[in-house]
């Protein structure tokens, strides 16, 4: 078994330089190592192209400057106390209004989800698009909610890496609420399950009502280290 194994490792090791050195040509949405691209199809490789992002601070604001999403850089900001950003946008899209400070990876993650989850859901349901994203909010340095005191988890609010969405408004003004939709049976309450699961192709955490009353009037979606969809 030892030769064979050396052998498989061998091809592994020589098929990864032949492709990372372009020496065999692979389409970008198939290349593990090709940047990712936010108007590309989704495939099993997206979630490790996002994944990248996280450290490679330099490709994610490339990916990024690429996308139709209205951001722009912000300073790293060191708050102490497990609080402050790095690698952050100020997002400033009519979109998702008012304007908001999120890390890179997961403005990459919101204009993915927005392109190939929200848009498509809308135009299913409502036979129109989505105009803007309502939210609660990117950054504050606190705790995850309902933590109290010394030595509890800070939340990734706290590292302006999530977002709070609490509803949406359609090209021609009607609004898709969290709080009042969500337990509905029609076409609202089929879209907003629809793009929460959405969510969950392009986030870590994609929280909404089914996971605890904390979260019965929006949806948290977060790039974190943990991945929990419900």
């Amino acid at each position: 078994m030892r030769p064979v194994l050396f052998l498989l490792l061998l091809a592994a090791g020589l098929a990864t330089w032949a492709v990372r050195g372009g020496h065999i040509d692979v389409p970008p949405d198939w290349n593990p190592w090709a940047p990712l691209e936010i108007a590309a199809q989704p495939n099993w490789l997206t979630r490790h192209k996002l994944a990248r992002l996280s450290d490679d601070p330099a490709m994610c604001n490339a990916v990024l400057s690429a996308s139709t999403l209205a951001h722009a850089s912000v300073p790293d900001n060191d708050a102490g106390e497990g609080c402050g950003w790095q690698t952050a946008v100020r997002v400033s899209d009519a979109r998702f209004g008012p304007a908001f400070t999120l890390s890179c990876p997961a403005a990459v993650s919101l204009a993915m989800w927005d392109h190939h989850a929200v848009q498509p859901a809308a135009r299913a349901h409502f036979g129109q698009g989505v105009a803007r994203v309502e939210h609660l909010g990117s950054y504050a340095c606190r705790n995850v909610r309902g933590a109290g005191g010394e030595g509890q988890r800070r939340s990734q609010h706290a590292r302006a890496n999530a977002l709070d969405v609490a509803g949406f408004r359609l090209a021609d003004g009607r609004r898709v609420r969290v709080l009042a939709d969500w337990d509905g049976q029609g076409a609202e309450a089929a879209f907003l399950r629809e793009v929460h699961g959405g969510a969950c192709r392009f986030f870590q955490a994609s929280l909404g009502p089914g996971y605890n009353a904390a979260h019965r009037d929006h949806f948290h979606l977060d790039r974190g280290a943990f991945r929990l969809c419900r």
